[in-house]
C-alpha cells in the first residue's frame, strides 16, 4: 500500500464511478448526466470523509505494481473505522479485500479497540463480505448497516 496523493485523483474517481454503475443502471441517465452525478457525489463524499475524519489514513492498494483499489481508515481512541474500501473489478475475488480487513482486525485486537464500518443497505455483496469476516450488524437505517467486528 501507499499513501494517496493528488496524482491518484483520476484513479480514485474512476474506481468510485465503476462501483456505482450497477446501482444507476436502471436510472436511464444519459452518459453526461451519469458523469455529472458521479462527479458531484464523488466530490461530496470526499469532502465529507475529509471533514469527518481529518486524521484518517487513505491508501492506494497496489498489486504487482498496479493500482488495484483503495482503503480509507480512521483510528482514534474509541475505534478503528473503515471509512471506505474498494477493489477494482479485475482484482476482486482474489482475497485482497479480505486480507486488508484481516490486517485491520488484527490491529484492532492488538489495540483493544472495536473495528467498525458502514455498509450500504443496497449492497448485499458487501454485507455478505463483512459477515463472512465476522462483522455483525449493530444498527441500521434505510441507507446503511452499522457493523462491528464481533
Amino acid at each position: 500500500m501507499r499513501r494517496v496523493t493528488a496524482e491518484d485523483e483520476l484513479f480514485l474517481y474512476n474506481l468510485y464511478k465503476l462501483s456505482r454503475l450497477e446501482e444507476f443502471a436502471i436510472a436511464q441517465l444519459t452518459e453526461m448526466q451519469f458523469e455529472n452525478l458521479m462527479r458531484m457525489q464523488y466530490a461530496a463524499r470526499k469532502m465529507s470523509y475529509e471533514g469527518n475524519y481529518p486524521e484518517s489514513k487513505h491508501d492506494i492498494v497496489v498489486v504487482d505494481g498496479v493500482d488495484a483499489g483503495q482503503i480509507w481508515v480512521n483510528r482514534d481512541d474509541a475505534q478503528l473505522r473503515v471509512i471506505d474500501i474498494s477493489i477494482a473489478g479485475a482484482f476482486q475475488n482474489q482475497g485482497i479485500g479480505a486480507a486488508l480487513m484481516r490486517d485491520l482486525i488484527a490491529q484492532a485486537r492488538e489495540a483493544a479497540l472495536p473495528l467498525r464500518c458502514s455498509v450500504a443497505t443496497n449492497n448485499p455483496g458487501s454485507l455478505r463480505f463483512h459477515q463472512r469476516l465476522g462483522f455483525r450488524i449493530t444498527s441500521a437505517d434505510e441507507m446503511y448497516y452499522q457493523m462491528e467486528f464481533a
